[in-house]
């Protein structure tokens, strides 16, 4: 058998099995099949349309922190003095250190500070 032969029969018989599956159904609608008319139907119950309440979780559920965080400074500017020379110069000073940082940090050299501190200690916690 060829396959335009195979192709017209598969068409014939999906052509006889929707005209079976045709016949099979009513011709009106399935009120007029019982004799009721859509007047006689129940009203549908007015529902009240209320907004769920959200639930509350039972997890507390935070942002993923990063496993890593990298800067090339602590971010600390260095004090304003009110005289403007001496504040510009502090603040060349610290671009200055900033970019050095950022340097040795690519050589894989030491890490220094810019804040003047010693590294490793907290500054906030200074013996008097």
């Amino acid at each position: 058998m060829s396959n335009s032969k195979r192709q017209a029969v598969a068409v014939a018989l999906m052509i006889l099995s929707a005209r079976a599956m045709a016949e099979e159904l009513p011709h009106g609608s399935i009120l007029n099949r019982y004799g009721v008319t859509a007047d006689q139907l129940p009203t549908p119950a007015q529902v009240e349309q209320t907004e769920p309440e959200p639930e509350k979780s039972h997890f507390q559920i935070q942002p993923e922190q990063p496993w890593v965080k990298l800067s090339l400074g602590d971010g600390k500017q260095p004090p304003v003095t009110g005289n403007i020379s001496i504040d510009n110069a502090n603040a060349r000073e610290y671009e200055r250190c900033q970019t050095i940082r950022g340097q040795m940090l690519r050589r894989g050299g030491q890490v220094i500070s810019c804040d003047n501190s010693i590294p490793g200690q907290d500054p906030g916690l200074q013996m008097p």
